[in-house]
């Protein structure tokens, strides 16, 4: 009688134990994404009772023909069916993270950053899959020719995803109304401001009549206003932030190329780029200088890089004629060419220039006026939490880093008092480095590198200040540009199996985070374009009531709607005491009305129509129902 092992059938088993069990894991594994896909359980994240509510029998249906299908292919070709397992896996996480948004409102609320949390664990769970299949996905890779017209093209394409998407956001968000006075209504205006007067000016930033300069240095809107001049509409500042957010895909298509990584691994750091949170985040609130800066600064690096001497100065003052804190950006960069070796000279002139275009750029803002007007600055609104005291300047934040550096580190997870139960940093840090973590930090021995990552933590992690450690405001643009950098130059040391190991990674991880935390943006606005279109039709008819040489009081989400009007102001904004002392009139000729403003608006509003001097001229009704949506006023003669 012949022992168990020379029987031919248990031989044959033990031979192909590896992969029987390979199967039966790459079956079940597919099969279960499958059947979620199929029954769109994932439409039910934050609902405990779905299992009561279904069918098992249908589910176990499902999943077995599933099974066998998988089981099937897997038969046919490994490579295949191991493929597809890593299609249907990425494709539930695709389809799961995008249904996410569901966390924010269901009993997961409890957890304030469960959403950034289950994104991350989505996408490290979608990385297992892709590890485990890397070889069979190199093998499809490697048969993949990509010519420099290919390459090209690409990259044109993943600009023109980028345009399309952050001007869809951003035009539905405008034309539904949800974009208010803070902060497109201030550069709507402001831009009309100029191509009328020449002046960057507005009357809603503070309350009052006042130069956009005496807040930020911007004289970059310059650069484009002759955009603005031929097509002079709201919609055209979006578009031109939009080209901006979209143009960096040129300078990492030329860094790749400067530090010889393959076609392959810069589309897919292109990839990474476009799908990164922060990158389409950074336009959602509203419009603002900040996003020229990843393309001055990737530009700047470039010609750096490439000793290009003429084009880095054009883009070095490029780059300052954004914003007063853009030469804190070029300054960091300085400080890395120095220390790392790669340019001490361009590194010290980057150091000293930024130095002083600083000094030149405040100097200008304070000459405009602001602090005298109503001690304002932006240094103790942002950074009050590392000053000393109230009185302190800047140089208190220096005194805070030498003498209590433990405190520093503390509020690198620290909040505004009142927000400790937020955990806003928390999230931030998981959105920001969970996606590029593996990138960022594969720097070797070159330590140096991770001077990089100090205006992330100089600007974002070490203040309190809500909005700067947020992936949905603006303040993300310049950061971006340095990781980018920092991206590449570790890249350009690894060898290429690693290289396309890690990028794929991460870009899957990106992807993920972003249809969960971006993308549900566009629908989100076009859907409440779409339900609100009889309302929004009312207030545009409204607002065609005021003639635009007229000045105007409305409120938050109308102002940015009536900037052909110069003198619009937006009744919530600032003081009035304090507004008529600075040149703001009393009453104005017209009153655009909102009754869904908020508390403050509607009390002044009720003011000025109580005092008897206005007539209703115009009042717009929902069709088929009797709400009113907004109101128009005239100042009586």
């Amino acid at each position: 009688m012949k022992s168990l092992k020379e029987n031919g059938f248990i031989k044959k088993l033990i031979d192909n134990e590896k992969k029987i069990i390979e199967g039966i894991v790459v079956s079940i594994v597919g099969a279960f994404a499958i059947t979620s896909l199929f029954t769109q359980s994932f439409n039910y994240l934050t609902d405990r009772t779905y299992a009561a509510n279904t069918s098992l029998v249908k589910t176990i249906i499902i999943l077995i023909i599933a099974l066998v299908l998988m089981g099937v292919i897997y038969f046919i070709n490994q490579m295949w069916a191991r493929l597809a397992m890593l299609v249907f896996v990425v494709a539930f996480f695709l389809v799961v993270g995008y249904s996410s948004t569901t966390l924010i409102g269901g009993t997961a609320t409890v957890n304030p950053i469960a959403q950034e949390c289950f994104l991350a664990l989505s996408g490290f769970l979608a990385v297992i899959a892709f590890l485990y299949v890397k070889n069979d996905v190199y093998k499809i890779q490697e048969k993949l020719k990509i010519g420099n017209k290919t390459m090209i093209a690409y990259t044109v394409l993943v600009g023109i995803f980028l345009l399309v998407v952050t001007t869809v956001i951003g035009v539905f968000k405008y034309a539904s109304f949800s974009a208010p006075t803070a902060d497109f209504g201030i550069f709507s205006q402001a831009f009309e401001y100029m191509k009328q007067t020449g002046e960057c000016k507005t009357v809603v930033e503070r309350g009052y009549e006042l130069s956009h300069f005496a807040v930020h240095f911007s004289p970059i809107f310059y650069v484009v206003l002759p955009i603005y001049f031929v097509f002079s509409r709201p919609e055209t500042v979006i578009v031109i932030q939009s080209i901006m957010v979209a143009l960096p895909v040129i300078p990492i298509f030329l860094l790749g190329r400067q530090f010889k990584l393959s076609d392959k691994v810069t589309m897919v750091i292109m990839a990474i780029y476009a799908l990164f949170p922060a990158t389409v985040g950074g336009i959602l609130y509203d419009f603002h200088e900040n996003c020229f800066l990843t393309f001055m600064l990737l530009m700047l690096i470039w010609a750096v890089e490439k000793k290009k001497n003429i084009t880095a100065i054009v883009f070095l003052v490029l780059t300052f004629m954004i914003k007063e804190d853009a030469a804190i950006y070029v300054a960091i960069l300085g400080l890395f060419w120095l220390v790392s070796r790669r340019s001490r000279l361009r590194g010290l002139i980057a150091i000293v220039s930024s130095g002083i275009m600083y000094i030149i750029s405040t100097t200008v803002i304070k000459s405009f006026g602001l602090a005298a007007l109503d001690n304002y600055s932006l240094d103790t609104v942002r950074f009050a939490n590392l000053l000393p005291n109230e009185q302190s300047s800047m140089f208190g934040m220096i005194k805070t880093f030498i003498t209590n550096p433990g405190y520093v580190i503390t509020q690198i997870v620290s909040n505004a008092p009142g927000e400790n139960i937020q955990m806003d940093k928390i999230g931030f840090i998981i959105a920001i480095f969970v996606p590029l973590g593996v990138l960022l930090f594969s720097v070797g021995r070159k330590y140096s590198r991770f001077i990089l990552l100090g205006s992330i933590v100089l600007f974002s992690l070490m203040t309190t200040y809500v909005y700067l450690h947020n992936i949905g405001w603006q303040y993300n643009f310049g950061h971006i540009a340095l990781m980018m950098y920092l991206i590449i130059l570790n890249l350009s040391d690894m060898k290429f199996k690693k290289q396309r190991t890690l990028v794929v990674s991460s870009v899957i991880i990106c992807a993920i985070m972003f249809v969960g935390l971006m993308l549900p943006k566009c629908s989100q606005y076009i859907n409440t374009y779409n339900q609100n279109s009889d309302k929004i039709e009312q207030i545009n008819k409204a607002i065609d009531k005021v003639p635009n040489d007229k000045s105007v009081f409305t409120s938050y989400m109308i102002m940015p709607h009536i900037y052909k009007n110069l003198e619009c102001y937006d009744i919530g904004v600032g003081d009035p005491a304090t507004n008529q002392k600075y040149g703001t009139p009393e009453y104005t000729d017209y009153l655009v009305v909102d009754p869904n403003a908020d508390q403050t608006a509607q009390q002044r509003f009720n003011t000025l129509i109580g005092s008897g001097r206005y007539e209703l001229v115009y009042e717009g009704k929902s069709k088929g129902s009797s709400e009113v949506v907004v109101k128009v006023y005239k100042l009586a003669k």
